[in-house]
């Protein structure tokens, strides 16, 4: 049984709660009923609050949210070859003077060609790119030729070499625009770099008899 004090105290309780709203979404539709009533115009459509997310909600904009699937081409900070290329044709130290005759030989070839330049470059590179080399070694009263085969840095290393070399016959004043002319005549079979590389192939082929077998 519950105490006299209590008593006063559980009826206002009772009476502050019977006197509320049965619950929070009833009120908010009476509100929203007022509002359209007060809004309403004749001939304009009221808008209604959807009652499931729209799609533009659901779909993130944030890459994680469109698959794991997605692949993404993150392109390197520096690449490699036209790093080779411009230490390459730097003079005296000066690596910016080359990074620019660089920069303005693939301008140059894009102007040629009207093609993606980076592409023409690497192609150059490798037709121009020797894969074996001859040396002769002296055994005892003689000299013998051998072929060696080249790695990766040495094969790009002779064909940047043979191709700044080619291109000191080019017609033209500036260094960039007589790479450029190269870079496209290697491309296209017309460059005398491609000769040295046929050469250098024909000399390890005649000396290939003096490699040792075991």
């Amino acid at each position: 049984m519950l105490s006299l004090w209590r008593r006063p105290m559980l009826a206002r309780t009772l009476l502050q709660y019977s006197s509320r709203p049965l619950s929070t979404t009833s009120r908010r539709n009476n509100q929203l009923d007022e509002a359209r009533d007060v809004l309403r115009e004749p001939g304009v459509p009221i808008p209604t609050t959807p009652t499931t997310p729209s799609k533009a909600l659901t779909e993130s904009s944030s890459p994680l949210a469109q698959g794991e699937d997605a692949l993404f081409e993150v392109p390197p900070e520096r690449d490699p070859l036209l790093q080779f290329l411009t230490t390459s044709v730097m003079k005296h130290g000066r690596y910016a003077r080359a990074k620019k005759v660089i920069s303005e030989m693939l301008l140059h070839i894009h102007t040629l060609t009207r093609a993606p330049p980076i592409p023409i470059v690497r192609e150059a590179i490798l037709k121009a790119s020797p894969a074996v080399r001859v040396a002769s070694t002296k055994v005892g009263a003689r000299a013998i030729v051998r072929p060696i085969a080249l790695s990766e840095r040495q094969r790009t290393g002779k064909g940047i070499k043979w191709i700044i070399e080619a291109s000191h016959d080019k017609p033209g004043k500036q260094m960039q625009v007589r790479l450029a002319k190269e870079m496209v005549a290697v491309v296209r079979g017309q460059s005398s770099a491609l000769k040295k590389k046929e050469e250098a192939h024909k000399s390890a082929m005649v000396a290939r008899g003096a490699i040792r077998t075991r």
